[in-house]
């Protein structure tokens, strides 16, 4: 059994994560260029389907977009070696400042916390967690 080289085990997660990318930005401009797809029905009540639709969309694309923007600064600045190890770390820490962005966002709509408050303690935390 022939072992994969070093670097296409890299193309094949970049790819991944790049197609991941340009699948999701492809999908949400089609939907919104469409006239039908908004957040509200006819009767003038939350279209719960096409929100949570934007929203898986917008939350892949913002999940493998920071997964990228981490595996290249982890690569060309830090100079980590390329191992399983730091993709895993990448797409576990794109998921999670996702999750982070999603969560003030969400404060911010239902007015419970002001956006720059919110990007300020998501800025500490991800800080912190570098630290710690």
């Amino acid at each position: 059994m022939e072992e994969k080289t070093y670097r296409e085990r890299n193309i094949k997660f970049l790819l991944s994560l790049v197609f991941l990318l340009v699948f999701s930005v492809v999908i949400l401009l089609y939907l919104l260029s469409l006239g039908t797809f908004l957040p509200f029905n006819v009767e003038g009540d939350y279209d719960l389907l096409n929100i949570s639709v934007f929203t898986m969309g917008s939350f892949i694309f913002l999940s493998s977009a920071l997964s990228l923007i981490a595996y290249a600064f982890s690569l060309l600045i830090l100079k980590k070696e390329n191992t399983d190890i730091v993709k895993t770390n990448c797409v576990k820490f794109g998921i999670l400042l996702t999750i982070g962005i999603f969560l003030v966002v969400l404060l911010n709509f239902f007015h419970i916390l002001d956006i720059f408050w919110g990007v300020g303690i998501l800025l500490v935390l991800v800080i912190a967690s570098f630290v710690i």
